[in-house]
C-alpha cells in the first residue's frame, strides 16, 4: 500500500517545472516536502493528489495508475488540504467539517460523532456555530484541517495531503496540528505535507524530500537531507546544524547568506 511516482516530468510551455521525479509515500510515515518558492513543490503536490497529469511518467496508488481512479474513488482514499479554501455561501464551522464526510456512505450518527471529535481535537468547539466567513485566517485553517481529518476518518491506510497546514497558525497551534499529524501517521495513515519551516520539518518528519528547480536533491530521513551542502544548494544559505537534545533531529540555524 503506497503511492509511487516514477520518472515524472511536467512542463508549462517550454519551461520544465518537474524533471525525473521518483518518490514514494508510505502509510505510517509523515513525509515533508521542502524547497524554495518556485521549486515545483505545489506542482508535485497536486500531481500526487491526481489534480495535475504529468507529461511523462506514472503515479501508482496502491499498485493502480492514479489517473484511472475517479474523483469519487479518490475522495474515499485521500483527503487534500490546499492553501486556500473559498466558501461563498453561508455555512458554519461544524458544517464545514461535516463536508469531509460526504464521500463516505455512512450513517448520520457516526458522521456526527466524527465531526464532533474533529472539532474537539482541533480546539474548535467554540467556533462550531460561527459563520465560516467571520473566522480569522488561523481559525479557518483549523476548521479546514478538521474537515480533512473527518474525510480521512476511516480505517487506514488512507492518505492525507496538506499544503502548508500551519502557515496561518500561532506557535501553540502549529505544534498541536503537527502533533495530530504525527499521531495519524502512527495510526497507519500516510501524511504528506509541504512545510517552509525547516525546524518543524526536522522535528516531525519521518521522511523529507528536498526539491530544487524541479528536481529532487535528496529524499530520506532529516539527518540525511538537512545537511550544510544541501541547504546551501537548495536555499542559497550558510547554516549551522545543531543536534536536538533527543539526538535524532537536526535543526538548521541561519547565520548568513551564501555569496
Amino acid at each position: 500500500m503506497t503511492i509511487e511516482a516514477i520518472d515524472l516530468d511536467y512542463f508549462i510551455g517550454s519551461k520544465a517545472i518537474l524533471s525525473k521525479i521518483n518518490l514514494e509515500i508510505h502509510p505510517g510515515k509523515l513525509h515533508v516536502l521542502i524547497g524554495r518558492n518556485g521549486a515545483g513543490k505545489s506542482s508535485l503536490f497536486h500531481m500526487l493528489c491526481g489534480d495535475i497529469i504529468p507529461q511523462q511518467g506514472n503515479i501508482y496508488l496502491n499498485g493502480v495508475e492514479l489517473r484511472t481512479y475517479s474523483k469519487s474513488q479518490l475522495a474515499k482514499i485521500r483527503a487534500v488540504l490546499t492553501q486556500e479554501t473559498t466558501i461563498t455561501f453561508p455555512i458554519n464551522s461544524e458544517e464545514v467539517i461535516g463536508l469531509g464526510r460526504h464521500p463516505h456512505v455512512t450513517d448520520v450518527v457516526k458522521d456526527k460523532s466524527i465531526v464532533q471529535t474533529c472539532l474537539k481535537i482541533t480546539d474548535s468547539i467554540e467556533q462550531k456555530e460561527q459563520n465560516y466567513s467571520t473566522l480569522s485566517g488561523g481559525e479557518r485553517q483549523k476548521i479546514n484541517f478538521g474537515r480533512i481529518l473527518a474525510q480521512a476518518w476511516e480505517t487506514p491506510p488512507r492518505y492525507i495531503f496538506l499544503d502548508e497546514p500551519v502557515s496561518a497558525l500561532d506557535i501553540p497551534n502549529q505544534y498541536k496540528t503537527l502533533n495530530i499529524c504525527k499521531h495519524m501517521a502512527g495510526q497507519g495513515y500516510a501524511v504528506f505535507m509541504i512545510l517552509h519551516d525547516l525546524n518543524l520539518a526536522a522535528l516531525y518528519a519521518d521522511t523529507i524530500t528536498l526539491l530544487h528547480k524541479g528536481k529532487i536533491i535528496k529524499s530520506g530521513n532529516p539527518n540525511e537531507v538537512l545537511t550544510l551542502e544541501n541547504l546551501e544548494t537548495a536555499f542559497g544559505i550558510k547554516a549551522r546544524i545543531l543536534n536536538a537534545p533527543e539526538g535524532n533531529f537536526i535543526i538548521p540555524e541561519i547565520i548568513g547568506e551564501s555569496i
